[in-house]
């Protein structure tokens, strides 16, 4: 596979460009992933105003139906897949060149998982920054809870993930999975299981003007009686695109996470929250690099 070791900072060994349709635009749209030669982060870059928005908690505008991040103006939608192929495969370093003069933007829904990114990325190659890596240790437990939903971390070695959901009136019922994140398991277990939604959900986002672009070629629907795609990648592949979302969304800490995480219904909201409450209570973690 040629992935580089995780004690480094990493970057791509050339730049790549992606091109297709947002999921709720339904427009024409892409990103160029350039390199970079110094620990600057993952930030996406308007040229058209001058405009760099880190990947960065601060820069978190909405979380409904996706993550969005924004500033001075300038909003860029639907950033959660490409973040999770980056933080799976464990690059941190890396412009996201936004192409188009628009201030609004959407990333490409491509399949609506992280496989094509994936794909692209390992295609492109990863090389080693001369900079240790640094990563976000967790002392004590950082918890969200908004009703019946939750989302929690506590110590641990490496990345621990448990995610469980609920869907009690539609064929997904309850599903669990639990997994060590490297990028390994990252691309045999995640970066494959699509975005997903029920039938009987559409008419709404449609009226909110959404999943103008959503067909069964980028989404798992589920009607009453199970998927009307042709077959699921997992039997679990909902929960398992929870997992994809939730690792997209730790982007926005800048760096590695060591600890385990448990979420219960959880979501854009309660991931980003998690992020937020991380970086306000730095008195319960630390920041070490990663050992070779």
């Amino acid at each position: 596979m040629g992935l580089a070791t995780l004690s480094k900072s990493r970057t791509l060994s050339r730049s790549i460009q992606i091109e297709g349709t947002g999921v709720h635009s339904n427009t024409p749209c892409s990103v160029l992933l350039k390199p970079v030669v110094s620990d600057t982060g993952l930030r996406f870059i308007h040229p058209a105003s001058s405009t760099v928005i880190p990947v960065d908690i601060s820069c978190l505008k909405s979380t409904s139906y996706a993550t969005t991040l924004s500033k001075n103006g300038i909003e860029v939608q639907t950033v959660e897949h490409l973040l999770s192929a980056l933080v799976g495969l464990s690059i941190f370093n890396l412009d996201l060149v936004l192409e188009s003069h628009a201030t609004i933007q959407e990333l490409p829904i491509l399949d609506g998982s992280s496989k094509e990114w994936v794909a692209a990325i390992l295609d492109a190659g990863i090389s080693n920054l001369e900079l240790p890596q640094k990563t976000i240790k967790i002392n004590e437990r950082i918890h969200v809870i908004q009703g019946d939903k939750s989302i929690s971390i506590e110590p641990a070695s490496g990345l621990i993930i448990d995610y469980t959901i609920q869907f009690h009136q539609s064929p997904i019922g309850t599903q669990r999975q639990r997994l060590v994140l490297s990028p390994e398991s990252y691309l045999s277990e995640i970066g494959s299981a699509r975005t997903f939604c029920l039938e009987s959900e559409i008419n709404a986002m449609k009226k909110l003007g959404l999943a103008k672009g959503g067909s069964l070629d980028n989404a798992i629907v589920f009607a009453a009686h199970g998927p009307l795609n042709d077959s699921l990648r997992y039997v679990d592949e909902p929960v398992r695109h929870k997992i994809l979302d939730l690792v997209g969304d730790l982007a926005l800490l800048g760096c590695p996470l060591e600890g385990k995480i448990v979420a219960q219904g959880a979501g854009h909201q309660l991931h980003t929250e998690l992020c937020r409450n991380i970086m306000q209570e730095a008195h319960k973690w630390e920041l070490t690099t990663l050992a070779s």
